[in-house]
């Protein structure tokens, strides 16, 4: 099966979701001048990140969003998976917020969404509520997974997707300077560690304090970069995945399911 997919590489304007809207819907037809099957888009795209308290009045109830509905609209049209960053509101609680993402496939329908479970820093901790599950979403295409910047530098996040089914993994993520080669070694690991795709989007420009790099990628099951932007300029990147080729890849060399011993691991919940 052959997945095409492209990562936007966009600067948002803090605050400004209207505007940053206007520049996705940009981004996406765009992208679609060379047909993808998946779009992915930054961490909190809509908003801009260093939002602080602010979050609270950006956020949005998913199944009542006017980001989600504007971007399923263009889905719809343009027949395409798109994923992408917002802050979500809690539909019971109003007053917590999460940093998620949302798919919605090629039909405009939302799917699902992806609580960041990881959150990152003082900063987030105290707007964001974390999330707690891992969800695995089936399409035509296999089962997909998606992860938040910080969920990345975690090994078990990624393993327990690869366990799950996934082929690949989308991350939306505002990964700031000066740490570009720590974003390089975590994207490309989590695609070595499992022998699956991961597709990462990074933003640019700055918002208040933070400067975020770009350097957007997508990474083979072996951890090899297929495609990159190596720019802190907005911009898309394309490639087009080939994903019969993990069973094989996992059934020659990267025996990991394989060799695992799951018997001797029970030490890591222990300490």
């Amino acid at each position: 099966m052959m997945m095409k997919v492209a990562c936007i590489q966009m600067k948002p304007v803090r605050f400004q979701v209207e505007e940053n809207l206007k520049r996705m819907t940009y981004f996406i037809e765009k992208a679609m001048k060379k047909k993808v099957d998946f779009i992915v888009f930054p961490e909190l795209i809509t908003s801009g990140y260093e939002c602080g308290k602010q979050f609270i009045n950006m956020a949005e109830v998913a199944t009542d969003s006017n980001s989600i509905r504007c971007i399923s609209k263009l889905a719809k049209k343009h027949s395409v998976n798109i994923i992408f960053g917002f802050p979500e509101r809690d539909p019971y609680e109003g007053r917590i917020v999460y940093n998620s993402s949302v798919f919605i496939d090629d039909e405009g329908n939302l799917k699902g969404i992806y609580r960041k479970v990881h959150l990152f820093g003082k900063a987030e901790k105290e707007v964001f509520k974390a999330g707690d599950t891992y969800p695995v979403f089936d399409t035509s295409f296999g089962k997909i997974a998606m992860m938040i910047c910080w969920d990345t530098a975690f090994p078990e996040v990624a393993r327990i997707y690869a366990l799950e089914g996934a082929s690949i993994i989308f991350i939306s993520t505002n990964w700031e300077n000066p740490y570009s080669d720590d974003w390089d070694l975590a994207i490309r690991s989590r695609a070595a560690d499992n022998a699956i795709f991961v597709a990462g989007a990074n933003r640019v420009g700055k918002d208040d304090h933070l400067s975020f790099f770009g350097h957007s990628k997508i990474v083979s099951p072996t951890g090899k970069v297929m495609k990159a932007l190596h720019t802190d300029e907005e911009g898309i990147v394309r490639a087009k995945l080939d994903l019969s080729s993990i069973e094989k890849l996992r059934n020659e060399y990267y025996t990991y399911f394989k060799d695992r011993r799951v018997d001797t691991y029970g030490k890591i919940l222990d300490i």
